[in-house]
């Protein structure tokens, strides 16, 4: 997938390469333009070029190495125990992940908070706990758990990325910026911020912050749908469904059996209705 921005961020047209890798874009006005190629397995690829009209025809060449360890998802600390966990509150976390294994969330909610009343500064309780009160909507019980793992360790970016997301959940908008803002003063590469942020703007109509997070998260993470989703909402409320239809149906392509995936496609169809100039 290779696509093209302006200078400031907005998407201008997207498209695949040809089996040999080529890809061309035509019809560009004069100014500063960002290539960038995406695909499964390789690091992501940009480059600024500029189009004039004494050079109109611009000559890219993207190299897209393959990705290596360090740029695989990171995983949580979850099964890095600390050491001063009593061995009753371990004995009591262990039984929770068996109980998980068996699909019993019941019995291991309640070995979970045995080990976090064992022991109050077990992080890895507290955000397996919050997952599993995320996992039945209890809003207002995973923002606790997270509250405490967040106390425990300030600098746990996935732990706070989940409070941001729940605080979304429970509409509580400032409480959410806050601490993805945090998130991403320490590590501004996390895709997840990016998002929730995008989203929580959108759902505050702030389209212009909204569009600008979204973008981000596209640019960090190509391949997540559900942000082609939304940036297609973004262009359609910025009144521009050229731009619209090229995110939607790189949602369709990368979600063809997601859970907006029909209304997607019989909007696509309306949009392109709608945009085709009269004879």
């Amino acid at each position: 997938m290779v696509r093209i921005e302006t200078g400031s961020g907005a998407l201008v047209d997207q498209g695949t390469t040809d089996s040999m890798g080529r890809f061309r874009f035509t019809r560009l006005r004069s100014g500063n333009y960002k290539i960038s190629a995406s695909a499964p397995g390789v690091v992501t690829q940009s480059q600024f070029v500029d189009v004039s009209r004494s050079s109109p025809r611009v000559h890219v060449l993207l190299q897209l190495p393959l990705e290596s360890p360090t740029f695989k998802p990171r995983t949580g600390r979850v099964g890095v125990i600390d050491a001063r966990v009593p061995a009753e509150a371990k004995l009591a976390f262990d039984k929770a992940h068996a109980a998980l294994a068996d699909k019993k969330s019941d019995v291991a909610i309640a070995q979970f908070k045995k080990a976090v009343e064992i022991y109050p500064d077990f992080y890895d309780a507290h955000l397996s706990l919050a997952q599993l009160y995320i996992d039945s909507n209890q809003w207002e019980k995973a923002e606790g758990s997270l509250r405490q793992a967040v106390r425990i360790d300030p600098k746990a970016v996935a732990a706070m990325v989940s409070l941001g997301e729940v605080y979304r959940r429970e509409k509580k908008y400032d409480e959410g910026q806050r601490v993805l803002e945090e998130a991403l003063k320490l590590d501004n590469n996390s895709w997840e911020s990016n998002f929730t942020l995008g989203r929580i703007h959108w759902e505050l109509k702030d389209i212009p912050k909204a569009g600008k997070y979204v973008a981000r998260t596209i640019e960090l993470q190509p391949n997540v749908a559900e942000a082609h989703l939304l940036a297609g909402n973004i262009f359609i409320r910025a009144g521009l469904p050229a731009n619209a239809i090229i995110e939607y149906e790189e949602y369709l392509r990368l979600a063809p059996q997601g859970e907006f995936a029909v209304q997607t496609q019989v909007l696509v169809e309306k949009l392109k209705k709608a945009t085709v100039p009269p004879k």
